[in-house]
């Protein structure tokens, strides 16, 4: 990264300058250089201004990854904007539900949104603007809102704007579910995502030559931080959108001749369960990036033994901290198998008490980051954001404990210890268990409410072959018995429910929530039934 690139937007224009023929985004075989990306961000840029953005006004974002993503999300940043990416699964109501938070006066949406657009523009009181590719797919098209052409900024110049921001501004604002369930935007100024940036790049060691495989959406602070950290040393994002058919994204990862792959534990699972990973030379391949969750001891194990030679990086992070807080270096993820490693460079993490000490080695704590990579704070919510953060940092709301060798492990999400009677049980302990029986693709362990206890456990797994008939799979109680001899009576679940699938956000995270929905449901269900 050059010295002088202190803006975000800068990434693009420096390496733009210096290589413009470079290619920066290939996608479906088209190949987009630096100088290229670079112009049409310049345009758009122009175009916000001309339709009067001013400076710290929120911008939403909403686009399948490809050209015009990345050339929006520059243009926002370019223009004085913060960017306000959207979850491309969502629906209207979700979409409207953040824009109203944030008040965004504009709004630049891809294709094949135009029914979300719709139905997420009708009440948008502080909406003035939208561009979108084609204004005819938006009906209709409240009187109040100006509907602009995304081509309109074929038409401005391509020079870039000085519109005189400093690293203090806002960049980003990323909305994130809250332990309340309302969404909550994590504020995310251009020095957060900078100083960030510089140390992923210096502990992945990435370089000019290096070409990544994006298969993380770009609005998730994961895959976006794959974006600018190429950006900054003058790489390519080569993006496969097609990762539901994973061997038609291992075909263009040894086509492109990638020499790195990020992805989320559900991607390795699918890679190592669902395709032929394993059996792929994949002769370009530098290294591997997992984080978005914990993967279990077992999935690591068998990641190592498909890519032997290659630097595999565990790592650990939030959205509230522009993405990363620790990294595991490869050379030690062999005896560290678990672990999440030491904090990144120019990060602070800790294991405290809940009064603020710190806690003894081996002592299990909340993990407490600080650094100038962390959020501003909750956008509109000063009760969250005095929840999390204060004079000791951002409290994760996970629990972890630190070795004897300086090693930080996560133990579970605070929120997703279950109780049940006398003991706390940390969800992720029983999951790691079972993704070491040889059937199961992948699981997820619950709290589900019982009059005595509290709570019990139940485990969804879905095996890696489905059922060979109706009705309950054997291979639950075979998993039951497995477990028997792993786990104590008071960590055996109550039930063990075989799924086809388990419902997963657009990154691959599994969503809990939904599984606890459910349970609900049925034990709603269950009750309202006529007796008998």
């Amino acid at each position: 990264m050059r010295p002088t690139a202190y803006l975000v937007h800068h990434l693009l224009e420096h390496s733009a300058e210096a290589q413009p023929e470079a290619p920066f985004l290939v996608h479906e075989g088209q190949v987009h250089d630096y100088g290229a990306v670079d112009a049409a961000a310049n345009r758009l840029s122009r175009l916000l201004r001309r339709h009067g953005l001013r400076r710290g006004e929120r911008v939403g974002l909403l686009a399948h990854n490809g050209l015009e993503y990345v050339a929006a999300y520059y243009a926002i940043l370019k223009a004085g904007g913060v960017a306000v990416p959207l979850n491309t699964a969502a629906d209207g109501p979700t979409v409207r539900g953040m824009l109203a938070d944030c008040t965004a006066r504009f709004l630049i949406a891809g294709p094949r949104f135009e029914q979300v657009v719709t139905d997420a523009i009708a009440a948008l009181p502080d909406l003035d603007v939208l561009i979108v590719p084609d204004l005819q797919g938006i009906d209709p098209l409240p009187a109040h809102i100006e509907g602009v052409p995304l081509d309109a900024a074929a038409s401005e110049s391509p020079e870039p704007l000085d519109v005189g921001l400093i690293d203090l501004d806002l960049a980003s604002i990323v909305y994130t579910s809250g332990s309340t369930g309302r969404p909550r935007g994590a504020t995310l100024t251009h020095l957060n995502v900078m100083s960030n940036t510089r140390s992923i790049i210096g502990y992945l060691r990435l370089r000019p030559d290096d070409r990544v495989l994006q298969v993380l959406p770009f609005y998730y602070v994961y895959g976006k931080s794959l974006l600018n950290t190429h950006a900054a040393v003058g790489g390519a994002v080569v993006i496969e959108n097609r990762f539901m058919f994973p061997n038609t994204a291992l075909d263009t990862l040894e086509r492109e001749r990638c020499t790195g792959l990020s992805g989320v534990p559900s991607t390795f699972a699918i890679l190592l369960n669902r395709s032929n990973f394993a059996e792929r030379r994949l002769e370009h391949l530098r290294y591997v990036t997992q984080a978005g969750g914990g993967m279990s001891p077992e999935l690591t194990r068998r990641l190592i033994a498909a890519l032997p030679g290659r630097r595999i990086f565990v790592m650990y992070g939030a959205t509230e901290a522009s993405a990363r807080l620790t990294w595991l270096d490869p050379d030690a993820l062999p005896r560290k198998i678990g672990s999440i490693g030491r904090a990144i460079p120019n990060v602070r993490v800790r294991v405290l008490r809940e009064d603020g000490t710190e806690a003894a080695p081996g002592e299990t704590g909340e993990l407490v980051a600080s650094g100038s990579n962390i959020m501003r704070g909750y956008w509109n919510d000063a009760g969250e954001t005095a929840r999390v953060l204060d004079e000791h940092g951002y409290w994760t709301g996970d629990l972890g404990r630190i070795d004897e060798d300086g090693y930080l492990w996560v133990v579970g999400r605070k929120k997703d210890m279950i109780k049940a009677g006398a003991h706390r049980i940390s969800a992720k302990e029983i999951e790691d268990v079972v993704l070491e029986f040889p059937e199961v693709h992948e699981t997820a362990a619950i709290g589900v409410p019982h009059e005595l206890l509290g709570e019990t456990i139940r485990i969804f797994v879905v095996f890696r072959e489905p059922a060979s008939g109706p009705g309950e799979d054997p291979r639950c109680e075979e998993l039951r018995r497995f477990l028997s001899h792993r786990l104590p009576p008071f960590k055996q679940p109550d039930r063990i429910v075989a799924c086809t699938d388990l419902p997963k956000n657009e990154s691959g995270k599994i969503m809990k929530q939904a599984l606890r929905r459910q349970v609900q449901a049925t034990a709603t269900e269950s009750s309202d039934a006529p007796e008998s």
